[in-house]
């Protein structure tokens, strides 16, 4: 017999006005409203310019409203009150009016009039400055956009529950500026400075960086005799390297961030080599009893402390470069350092090819992730099954996480550097590679399933492993004598249906350590 839904019984308490709640509703609602259409949307490439531009400009209006409907009641509310103050203090005594009283609460009104007209200004001002960017920005910005208002409003509930508690004229300036303002103000353009629309776009000026660091790279090897060399970096951050940017390019407000020009690459490349310190040495080491000189390359960012007096930064800038490294704000850093806003689909389907990503280069080589990605394409594959965080890297996808490795120079040649992954991933740790040369089939799929149910993430490679035919999968499962693979270079998914497994020659495996980032 199914069971009989019975239908909950209300309390009996009376429910009591909580002004806080109410507050933050009246603001929250065309965010919430917004964000849950943009889930809609987000499904309908062709319908989120149209939705990003109703719902942003709702929000605008909203706000814009609201500034004026605040204003306004708080006008009357402290007219009455001052009527009542001067009504009681006249019974009290009929004949001492005080006329200074009058004159200050005169001027006191007065004052309340200008704070609540300059706020319908300024929230006017704001307003416009919103419509002119939603007209100019594409559509992965208003996808952006929609996310930072999901943001702003987390950030400002507190001061809702200011105004509540009697807040003045003032603080409703505040919120506007927080709901409304963050997005247009110079210095949070930063997020925008990749969008599409830009006729530089910061992507590719931190991708030009890259490959003048790596320019100097190659000379310091051309200058010095080595039998092997060691790149060891420890490189600023973009995201740190692009706050001091934008800190320094807004200057207070007086410049936007959101556009590059020839002059702010300078600047920003300035910064690079401000922030990041390249060295070099020789070193003898003895290996299987041979000397050998060993070129070891440093790259050293230069601790903030300095960086900030170099800078003369005031407390106001020190406080925005402590907010723009806010962890709420890491997904919005990878629409400036990566230049992609877009959804990476289910990391099941991830392929080399054919993908936005294909044509992006691997190290400071011309050859691609179509080309040439298998391995990292295979390893972006494991990192997402494997759960491990990846906010760092959004959205974080094949294409991301190259540019990421190509950021801390992981890459040798068009050679992975293993050590260079937990880099940019701290939580997912290369281990080894094993060798599966001149074993039986039997023997290789022991290999392989051993490590599997030891809880490794391993990548096999099944051509061979030439130098003119290598390709790597991502192990997926192993089940009875079936090995089950998420290929990058097809949609198959026996591997040993698929590859012959005489050519399964070798494979890498990876740890997930959850507490190195506690």
């Amino acid at each position: 017999m199914k069971n009989i839904k019975t239908k909950e019984k209300k309390s009996d308490t009376i429910k009591t006005f909580n002004k806080v709640e109410a507050w933050t509703e009246r603001i929250k609602d065309p965010i919430v409203y917004a964000n849950k259409k943009s889930k809609e949307a987000l499904n309908d490439d062709s319908s989120v310019l149209d939705y990003g531009d109703d719902k942003i400009r709702y929000v605008l209006n909203r706000t814009k409203d609201e500034s004026i409907y605040f204003g306004k009641k708080a006008i009357a509310k402290t007219k009455d009150m001052i009527l009542k103050k001067y009504q009681k203090k006249k019974l009290s005594n009929s004949s001492k009016i005080n006329n200074d009283y009058i004159k200050k609460a005169k001027r006191r009104v007065e004052n309340i009039k200008k704070v609540a007209r300059d706020s319908a200004k300024v929230s006017k001002k704001l307003t416009e400055k919103g419509q002119i960017i939603v007209k100019n920005v594409s559509k992965s910005a208003i996808k952006l956009i929609t996310f930072m208002i999901k943001t702003i409003i987390s950030s400002v509930k507190s001061l809702v529950s200011m105004l509540a508690a009697g807040g003045s004229v003032a603080m409703i300036i505040i919120v506007i500026i927080c709901i409304v303002g963050i997005l247009v103000t110079s210095v949070y353009g930063i997020f925008f400075s990749s969008d599409s629309n830009n006729q530089i776009k910061m992507n590719d000026c931190i991708a030009e960086l890259n490959s003048k660091m790596n320019t100097r790279i190659e000379e310091i090897k051309q200058k010095e005799i080595h039998d092997e060399i060691v790149i060891d970096s420890n490189q600023a951050s973009w995201k740190e390297i692009l706050s001091l940017y934008a800190i320094r390019v807004s200057n207070n407000n007086i410049e936007e961030v959101m556009t590059i020009t020839p002059e702010k690459k300078k600047i920003l490349e300035e910064i690079f080599w401000d922030v990041n310190i390249l060295t070099s040495e020789i070193v003898l080491e003895k290996q299987a009893e041979i000397e050998k000189k060993v070129l070891h390359i440093y790259i050293n960012a230069v601790p903030f402390d300095i960086i900030k007096n170099k800078y003369n930064f005031n407390n106001k800038q020190l406080k925005l470069y402590k907010e723009l490294s806010s962890e709420r704000y890491s997904k919005m850093w990878g629409a400036a350092i990566y230049g992609s806003y877009s959804s990476s689909g289910e990391f099941s389907t991830w392929k080399q090819r054919g993908r936005e990503w294909s044509n992006l280069k691997i190290g400071n080589t011309n050859l691609t992730i179509g080309e040439v990605g298998c391995l990292v394409t295979s390893i972006s594959i494991l990192i997402k099954k494997s759960g491990v965080s990846t906010k760092n890297i959004y959205p974080f996808n094949p294409g991301t996480f190259v540019i990421a490795l190509n950021n801390v120079y992981g890459f040798n040649g068009a050679n992975l550097q293993y050590g260079a992954i937990s880099k940019v991933i701290p939580e997912f740790v290369y281990q080894d590679k094993i060798s599966l040369r001149n074993k039986s089939k039997s023997e290789k799929l022991s290999i392989i399933k051993s490590y599997y149910e030891s809880g490794y993430y391993i990548a096999v490679e099944v051509a061979g492993a030439t130098e003119s035919s290598q390709h790597w999968v991502a192990v997926d499962n192993v089940v009875g004598d079936k090995i089950f693979m998420l290929d990058p270079g097809s949609e198959a998914v026996d591997m040993w249906n698929r590859y012959d497994y005489i050519n399964t020659t070798q494979f890498v495996y990876f740890e997930v350590n959850k507490y190195l980032n506690n």
